[in-house]
C-alpha cells in the first residue's frame, strides 16, 4: 500500500498546477474588470477549481475513448505555462477553446 501512495506523491497530475494558474491569471482578470466569481459562472475559486479538476477529468476520460494518451496531460503543461508566464494576459485564458478535446483544437 505504501508504494502505491509513493507511486502517486512521485506522479503529480500535471493539470493541477494548470488549474491554479488558470485561476490566479482568470481571477486577475475577473477583478480587473469590477466583476467576481459569481459574473463568470462560479460561486468562488474554490468552484472555479473544482470546474477545472473535472474538465481534466472528463478529457481525459474521452482522450481514453479516443485510444489517446498523453494529450490531456500535454496540454494542461502547456497551458500552465501559458498562464503563469510573466507576460500573460487575459486573452491566454479566455482565448482558449476549452470545449475541444486538446487534440483536435491544436492549442
Amino acid at each position: 500500500m505504501l508504494w502505491l501512495l509513493l507511486a502517486c506523491a512521485a506522479d503529480p497530475d500535471p493539470c493541477t498546477p494548470m488549474c491554479e494558474g488558470a485561476a490566479a491569471l482568470y481571477g486577475g482578470c475577473l477583478t480587473d474588470w469590477g466583476a467576481d466569481w459569481s459574473a463568470a459562472g462560479y460561486t468562488d475559486e474554490a468552484g472555479f477549481l473544482d470546474a477545472c479538476t473535472t474538465w481534466a477529468f472528463q478529457m481525459r476520460a474521452l482522450e481514453a475513448d479516443a485510444g489517446r494518451t498523453g494529450d490531456v496531460d500535454a496540454e494542461c503543461t502547456a497551458r500552465e505555462a501559458r498562464f503563469t508566464a510573466e507576460d500573460a494576459t487575459c486573452e491566454d485564458y479566455t482565448g482558449l477553446d476549452w470545449n475541444s478535446p486538446p487534440w483536435q483544437e491544436g492549442t
